[in-house]
């Protein structure tokens, strides 16, 4: 690109923990952020400030919207067309496609359809290490929902091409006037709330304070504990923890416990040391569940699932909260939640919970 040429990013994300802005930082990039909802519908409104926003604090070339993998395209680029007075002009609508994962999550998940449905280009990520016959599968079932559009294999060392995502000059979503947009808008917010509530469950845990005589989590209790979650269950889990046992890249031990970004998608997972942030949660909006009563929390993860939530609860209530003397969850599956507290170091089994969490429901 042009030397002096400028982006920003406006990232969208399911959940209130703010992660991605964290790792954009660490790689001295600035991110507006858009947290606790999805553009396409709870957002609705919002975008569009957030947009009038970046224009006017950095007046950039281009401006990148990652939304969050539950978001319908639609809504957000009739939002965007509706910016036209303002300066603002489609470029193109993306779709990444994870090959390794996209089977299992298209099957479950009715929006990644609309998504691969209702794109100008399909960048195919992950495809390395994924055999022959399951790639074919891959593509066949991306071309049963999208005959159309360019399918281009992106390599895991070899960024994609600005040349290539740039200036397709999208004919998607075209505004057909202002009541046709409307009733479209509408119409599908309603369908993307029900979906929302049928399609993904979500849990936020929060904990404060080690049991006595132990600092919390270290990074290998903290990675079994990551091992156990099924991929199939466990579509992203991201947040704040603060382990001991953490290594820099010079293979030096940080002595003290230190405040990590953990990264979790289809049963992978970074977690990344951040040494020059001292707390968890730095301010009041970083979690919702935050409180003044309790400052000083050492844990702080959003769990995004495809399995049945009370299925796995326990599990990651007592895989996360073991090592606490406190702590809060707040859950949410289809239209129903709920939330658990502690006060009292938690049973040092999951087997010894589960029973423990039984006996206090009768």
């Amino acid at each position: 690109m042009p030397k002096g040429y400028k982006f920003c990013l406006l990232k969208n994300e399911f959940g209130d923990v703010k992660v991605d802005s964290q790792i954009a930082k660490l790689k001295n990039i600035d991110v507006q952020e858009m947290t606790n909802g999805c553009l396409c519908c709870v957002l609705v409104g919002q975008m569009k400030e957030g947009l009038l926003e970046l224009k006017a604090k950095y007046n950039p070339d281009r401006i990148i919207i990652e939304t969050s993998g539950s978001a319908f395209p639609g809504p957000i680029a009739w939002q965007i067309r509706e910016l036209a007075d303002d300066g603002f002009v489609l470029d193109s609508v993306l779709n990444v496609v994870d090959c390794k994962n996209f089977e299992g999550y298209a099957d479950n998940s009715y929006t990644a359809q609309l998504q691969a449905k209702y794109t100008d280009l399909v960048l195919l990520t992950k495809h390395e290490g994924v055999s022959p016959e399951d790639l074919d599968r891959v593509i066949d079932r991306v071309n049963d929902l999208n005959t159309d559009a360019p399918k281009v294999y992106v390599d895991v060392d070899k960024p994609v091409s600005p040349e290539l995502i740039f200036g397709l000059d999208t004919k998607l979503f075209q505004l057909q006037g202002v009541d046709h947009a409307h009733t479209h808008s509408d119409d599908h917010k309603h369908d993307h709330i029900d979906h929302h509530e049928h399609e993904l469950d979500t849990l936020d845990i929060q904990c404060f304070g080690g049991k006595s005589g132990s600092q919390g989590h270290t990074l290998a209790n903290f990675e079994k504990f990551l091992g156990t979650l099924d991929k199939d269950d466990v579509y992203r889990l991201k947040g704040f923890v603060r382990l001991s046992g953490i290594k820099r890249e010079d293979g030096t031990v940080i002595e003290r416990p230190t405040v990590c970004v953990v990264n979790h998608a289809f049963g992978k997972w970074t977690i990344i040391p951040v040494e020059e942030r001292d707390e968890v949660r730095q301010d009041e909006s970083d979690s919702s569940l935050a409180s003044s009563e309790h400052a000083d929390s050492v844990l702080e993860l959003h769990f995004i699932l495809m399995g049945e939530l009370r299925m796995i609860e326990s599990r990651i209530v007592h895989g996360c909260g073991v090592e606490y003397e406190k702590g809060q969850v707040r859950c949410h599956y289809k239209a129903q939640h709920h939330t658990i507290a502690w006060d009292s170091a938690l049973p040092a089994t999951l087997q010894e919970y589960v029973a423990h969490h039984a006996a206090k429901k009768q």
